[in-house]
């Protein structure tokens, strides 16, 4: 019996899912309604989960993710409320000029989910296509249930 394995003939571990993913799986179980829960999930797909990591780290943000320590729920209202003061959602760490598609997807969610009012066209000029594009389809799959 031959016991010598290469290392690429084991089985490959079971990835982690990305942080992201995961606030969006345990987010969507206490979504208010399918359209929260197309928001949440653009949240967690699009920008690596940007803004759920950000909300669930980043202490100047508190209240949008309930219960702080294993969140399941969004508070939308309190994401309203953060997008009527923008320079409360800057971000220190990103490169200078990205926050503009950051907080284009953040007002698009809002949008979905609450009916916050978005300007399309900014949000068209700031987001790079690719995104634009993974966004707008999310958007039509959520459409359908409106």
């Amino acid at each position: 019996m031959n016991l010598d394995t290469k290392a690429d003939e084991l089985p490959s571990p079971r990835r982690t899912l990305p942080e992201g993913l995961q606030l969006l799986r345990q987010l969507n179980h206490g979504a208010g309604n399918y359209q929260m829960r197309k928001a949440t999930s653009l949240l967690g797909f699009v920008k690596d989960g940007y803004w759920l990591c950000r909300f669930a780290h980043d202490s100047a943000l508190a209240g949008v993710l309930e219960p702080a320590k294993h969140p399941t729920s969004m508070n939308w209202d309190q994401v309203v409320e953060y997008l009527r003061t923008p320079q409360v959602l800057e971000d220190n760490d990103l490169e200078p000029g990205t926050m503009g598609p950051h907080l284009a997807l953040l007002e698009i969610a809002a949008s979905l989910a609450v009916g916050h009012p978005v300007d399309l066209c900014r949000a068209a000029l700031v987001l790079p296509a690719r995104e634009w594009r993974e966004i707008l389809e999310r958007l039509e799959s959520a459409a359908d249930f409106l």
